[in-house]
């Protein structure tokens, strides 16, 4: 048993869609994310149930970072070079990201660091996405290194939250800002998520669903459907089956008004309804084609499925948690009579 370890992950598929702007952004917070963990503390379970330790971590992010500036000179966009994967498969998308993880409180065997690792990978796939949805992408994943081949390294789509930003932003509304890593992460170290295998608290359960949901593959799926609207409902702190009303007076009472191309509530509340009582219909699991949506959307700029459209309002939620320094929304009902 050692005190320290260090964990490579290798990532097959590590391009994101992005138009130029998109691009530059996702660039630049990679940039510094990679500055950012630096000795950095962490603090997780060393395993499912097990002990909670103290550590401090340190990724390289310099191969994803370069992956990334080279999809842009090649291809201009991070979409224009998914593009020219499909058109040439010699295109180059793949990346690593290589984590260093030093216990301060004890001993790390290696199955307490590989676990460690997937949580600091979870903890950094959500706060990415929370500072700009979309930016991270971990697809065709393995670890390699000693003792690599006993664990499964975990994988998360960037089609989700980037077809929330894209919405977001066709419908102008909710506004999705750009907040700094740091505070994200700070924000998200306050959660105490990384020390929690089981979430009780709200903000935990809304947490392990954004994670849950990047983990998707089909954004049109009836889970994919029941996961964001879980995802508000836990947010808002009005989890009812029998009604929407909570949801569509709450919302604009943090985002602003809904406006009409943006509200597709009805849609997300009668989809997880049907699939209550049985009466949704059950698909085949898809081929995934890694042209799909995300090319269409930059192309038509046109559709935004009802996913995308409450994945938005959920992200821009978060976004106004972390701005607040706040965990969870409470509304009150008062009564005057005069």
């Amino acid at each position: 048993m050692t005190s320290s370890a260090t964990i490579k992950l290798e990532i097959g598929n590590a391009i994101p869609a992005g138009n130029e702007h998109e691009t530059a952004a996702f660039l630049a917070l990679w940039q510094e994310i990679g500055d950012f963990f630096r000795q950095r503390p962490f603090t997780a379970r060393t395993g499912r149930n097990g002990d909670s330790g103290r550590f401090r971590v340190t990724l390289d992010a310099n191969s994803l970072v370069n992956a990334l500036e080279a999809a842009r000179s090649q291809s201009e966009t991070l979409t224009g070079h998914q593009l020219a994967r499909v058109e040439d498969p010699g295109t180059a998308i793949d990346a690593t990201l290589v984590l260093d993880i030093a216990r301060e409180d004890g001993g790390l065997d290696e199955e307490a660091s590989y676990h460690v690792a997937t949580v600091f990978f979870q903890d950094l796939v959500m706060a990415a996405h929370i500072a700009r949805p979309g930016s991270i992408q971990i697809l065709d994943a393995r670890f390699s290194g000693a003792g690599a081949h006993r664990y499964e390294a975990q994988s998360f789509d960037s089609e989700l939250p980037y077809g929330a930003l894209k919405a977001a932003a066709d419908h102008g509304w909710p506004e999705l800002r750009a907040p700094a890593f740091e505070a994200v992460w700070s924000w998200l170290e306050g959660s105490e998520t990384s020390a929690r295998d089981t979430a009780i608290k709200r903000i935990n359960k809304a947490l392990f669903t954004l994670l849950k949901i990047t983990q998707q593959r089909d954004e049109h799926s009836a889970r994919a459907s029941l996961l964001v609207m879980y995802l508000l409902e836990v947010l808002l702190g009005c989890r009812r089956a029998n009604s929407l009303k909570p949801l569509t007076q709450r919302i604009p009472m943090i985002l602003g008004p809904i406006p009409d191309l943006a509200d597709r509530l009805a849609d997300l509340y009668e989809a997880r309804n049907e699939l209550f009582i049985g009466a949704h219909p059950v698909r085949r699991p898809p081929l995934i084609r890694r042209n799909r949506a995300g090319v269409l959307r930059e192309q038509t700029g046109q559709y935004h499925s009802a996913v995308d459209a409450g994945l938005a309002i959920a992200l821009a939620l978060l976004q106004d948690l972390v701005a607040h320094g706040a965990y969870r929304y409470e509304f009150t009902e008062t009564l005057t009579r005069s």
